[in-house]
């Protein structure tokens, strides 16, 4: 990575062998992990849990040294990061460029961890999954990037967003500037 271009890549942790957690992960010019965003279940006390049940809220997170410029590092020993995982770099340009994306996706944390979003544990028939993955999809469309989708991974809650967000809402947010001085890579 050349030091004057930044990255946005798509990652899948693993789950099993068969299913994912989908994020994103944000890379300095010399591709260190600066940041990461994931939507992550999270009990009435406030605490991440690995696995979600009914009553937990989808809450979204940023962890890394740029979440602690922002002062939104709720656990700064969380890295979900791994050297054998899936990943998709999906959007680079100066720092300038993917930062502004970047950031305008975390000063809408506070807003969408208001809403109060129910977490579908399990993917459970009959319910509209709404999980990590439908954060990611979320975070994507608000930073205006591909979505890039994992296909050997079950990823339930991946086309969901819209469960959060009603389309003029997600445009009343959405990062506003379209792909054109930086590019798309998939």
């Amino acid at each position: 990575m050349s030091p004057t271009r930044y990255s946005i890549e798509a990652r899948a942790y693993n789950i099993l062998g068969w299913a994912a957690h989908d994020f994103w992960v944000l890379r300095d010019g010399q591709g260190n992990v600066v940041g990461q965003l994931h939507g992550l279940a999270t009990n009435r006390k406030n605490e991440i849990k690995p696995m979600g049940r009914i009553g937990y809220q989808l809450k979204f997170y940023h962890f890394g040294s740029r979440a602690i410029l922002f002062g939104l590092n709720p656990n700064s020993s969380l890295n979900y990061v791994k050297a054998d995982q899936r990943y998709q770099l999906v959007f680079t340009g100066t720092p300038d460029d993917v930062l502004a994306r970047w950031d305008h996706a975390v000063n809408v944390l506070d807003y969408l961890n208001g809403l109060g979003i129910p977490y579908t544990p399990f993917a459970i028939l009959g319910l509209t999954p709404i999980n990590s993955n439908t954060a990611y999809a979320l975070l994507g469309r608000l930073m205006n990037i591909p979505v890039y989708e994992f296909s050997d991974y079950w990823q339930p809650g991946w086309r969901n967003a819209d469960k959060i967000l009603t389309s003029s809402q997600l445009e009343s947010i959405r990062y506003p500037h379209a792909l054109s001085t930086t590019y798309f890579i998939g």
